[in-house]
Formats: C-alpha cells, structure tokens, sequence
C-alpha cells in the first residue's frame, strides 16, 4: 500500500501523541510538530506509511531524547493481557472450532493501541468482542488448508499486549500439526510495537523461536529486513502478518501471506472492502485491484 494525501494528518496526529508520551515540555511538543510537519513535502507518495512513519518517529525520538516513550505503556499492556491467558485458552478449548476462535482472538488482540485515552481495562472485553464479531473478510478455509500443508510458519508480530493473543493461536497451530514456527518482532523499539523483551516477557520462546526482523519500522519491510530475516521469510510455507502495518508493507509482496488485522483507519478499510473497525482474515492470493489514490 502507497501514501494517500488523507494519511498525512495522521502522521502529524501520531507526532503529537509519541512527544506527548515522550515529555510533558510543550515546548517540545511544538518543536517536533513543526519538524514532522517541515518533513511531509519532502516525503514521496511512493513510499508506504510506515516507511514514512520511521522517518517520523526517528525524528521524534532525537528531539525528545526518549528512543522507548511507550516503555511503560507496553509494559502494562503485556501485564494486563496475560492475566487474560488463561481465559483465552478456556475459550479456545471450549469452542467448536479451536483454531478458528483463536484466530478470532488473534484479530481482536489487534485492537490494542495506545492512543492518549487508551484503556488498558478494555483489553479484558476482547474475548467479548471475539464472540460477537463476524469475519469481514473469510479466508478462514484457505488458512486451514495452508496450516494442514505446512511444516514452517513465519509469524510476523505487531503490539506489545496483542503478542499474547497471538501465543495462543500459535499454541494452536501446534494443536493442528507439528510445525516449525518463528515469531518475528522488530529489532528496536518503536511506538507499541513488539520487541524481543516484549516476546520474552509474555512467555513466546516456550512456544516459538523469537526472531528480529532487523527492520526497526512499525511494519515489516523486506527491503530493510536481515539477510536471515529474508531466508525465512521466503523459505515459510506460510507467513501470517498481524496488524494494518504489516498489512501495509506487505500487500503488494509475494508470498503465501495471511493477514490478521482490524481495519484502523478509513484508506485500509476502503482499500479491503471493508468498513472501519471490521475483522479480516485475507489471503494475499484473494487480493482485490486497488483503487487510485
């Protein structure tokens, strides 16, 4: 997915946000608007959102002198979430379709972010909100197919919180077949995006092997990523990419790609057909022509 004109105020929405958590200096707050807003015309609308929003957020962190401003906040959210666990399981166990309700609560983990008003009590309703949800979009029958061919899986993370959602489907995937499965996260931190200590911390290396990207973007970008990153990726049988991120840097990749998300934002949506706020499970292979910018 390219830069459309409507993404440009939601950099600037997201600058002010990172300075806020980063300082309470409202000087510095002005300071990192004005340089964020300085960068846009010089940005090509060639590029892909998080390829800019790196840009951004790498500003941002030398104005404020804060390269984790969202520390805590991940914290807290991986806190939160595996008091969950538990929960979680129970619900897969119980349900008729176990890898199908776990990938449901995959997709609903997706719903934490930290914007100013975050409320890490919501985290608690997601299990709520994987029962009463419908699949936007439905390639559930061709992600079961590709789970029952597959000996690797490469699962590319998203957010802090959301990570332990995601151990569960991958707990479950185990329950399918005996597979071979890398979690991915990035190699740095960036806004809530989950890193190696974030995996470690929510128990994913009992379950998968934890691999760094080597790309330090909210998104995995393959032109960024490591030499081992690139072995993997183009050696998974299957790769599942959480999050509109990931979604927006690798739509236009091959690869036998599926996406769990929660559409975000009004271009997403409009992009996959579907409304704000809906649930997607999407095969790349069941990828619709774009529409122009």
């Amino acid at each position: 997915m390219r830069v459309y004109l409507d993404c440009l105020p939601c950099f600037l929405r997201q600058a002010l946000e990172a300075a806020r958590a980063a300082t309470e200096d409202e000087d510095i707050h002005r300071k990192v608007i004005n340089s964020v807003a300085g960068m846009i015309p010089q940005f090509s609308l060639g590029l892909r959102p998080p390829e800019i929003a790196q840009q951004g957020y790498q500003l941002i962190y030398q104005i404020t002198g804060n390269s984790d401003p969202f520390h805590q906040a991940k914290v807290e959210a991986n806190r939160v979430a595996l008091a969950l666990y538990p929960h979680l399981k129970e619900v897969v166990a119980n349900s008729e379709d176990p890898l199908l309700m776990a990938c449901k609560l995959a997709i609903a983990g997706n719903s934490i972010d930290f914007a100013p008003d975050f409320d890490y009590g919501g985290i608690n309703n997601l299990v709520e909100t994987a029962l009463a949800f419908q699949l936007a979009i439905d390639d559930y029958k061709e992600f079961r197919n590709s789970i029952n061919n597959s000996r690797y899986i490469l699962y590319l993370g998203d957010n802090a919180g959301e990570i332990v959602f995601d151990r569960v489907l991958i707990e479950e995937l185990r329950q399918v077949r005996e597979l071979e499965i890398d979690f991915v996260v990035r190699e740095r931190p960036i806004i809530n995006d989950a890193t190696v200590e974030d995996a470690i911390a929510v128990g994913m290396d009992k379950v998968a092997r934890i691999v760094s990207s080597g790309c330090d973007a909210p998104a995995t970008i393959l032109s960024q990523c490591s030499s081992e990153m690139l072995r993997l990726y183009h050696s998974a049988d299957v790769i599942i990419a959480k999050g509109q991120g990931n979604y927006e840097s690798l739509d236009e990749e091959s690869g036998n790609i599926f996406f769990l998300l929660r559409a975000k934002c009004p271009i997403v949506a409009r992009l996959l057909g579907v409304s704000v706020g809906d649930a997607v499970l999407r095969a790349l292979s069941a990828q619709r022509s774009l529409p122009a910018a």
